[in-house]
């Protein structure tokens, strides 16, 4: 695919967890695909659910539809995320921003994914992938895509209003890792 993934790292994970990623099109399917965590469920659009064959394995693998036009539902979802994380010890993987970024940077996080963390009582792991704009698949030769998780962030402590605060934490946390990375990539390749 002239894709060459290079994973920074591990993450410094114990137990349970939800992670978030930054999300930008399709290639994320190939970078995910390098790292994804044992014991870890996603949750994607509940139109993925329509997608020949790739829906099917997504529903069978355990992984989590949501209905983003839906409040209710969506509200729904994140109590049925943190009771899987604490009943069933499994991580969830979750891409904040709610839809592909496309090039135009991070987006916005949306709280869910924070909700979720600080009702299960488990730490978010983000996960930052370099900026995609500079891959061409039909290039010659692979370009390189950097992965990398950072930190476990706590909310030990923190209650439902907390998520707001702590979605823009994670958010500058990973906006300044990823410019760190895509200038890595300027420098080095």
């Amino acid at each position: 695919m002239n894709l060459k993934v290079i994973v920074i790292n591990k993450p410094k994970i114990t137990g349970p967890v939800v992670i978030t990623a930054n999300h930008q099109d399709l290639l994320d399917t190939f970078f995910f695909a390098k790292i994804w965590p044992d014991n870890c469920a996603g949750v994607g659009k509940r139109e993925i659910a329509w997608v020949p064959v790739f829906g099917a394995a997504f529903w069978l693998a355990g992984n989590i539809f949501i209905d983003r036009a839906n409040k209710d539902k969506s509200r729904a979802v994140v109590d049925q995320m943190a009771e899987k994380i604490s009943s069933l010890k499994r991580s969830i993987f979750i891409m904040p921003e709610g839809t592909r970024s496309r090039g135009k940077g991070l987006l916005p996080f949306k709280k869910g994914a924070f909700l979720t963390a600080i009702k299960a009582g488990v730490p978010i792991v983000p996960l930052c992938v370099s900026s995609s704009s500079n891959i061409n698949l039909s290039d010659w030769a692979p370009k390189p895509g950097l992965v990398e998780f950072l930190d476990p962030i706590s909310t030990e402590g923190l209650k439902p209003e907390d998520a707001e605060r702590l979605a823009l934490e994670c958010h500058e946390l990973m906006k300044a890792k990823i410019a760190e990375m895509d200038k890595r990539i300027e420098a080095e390749f």
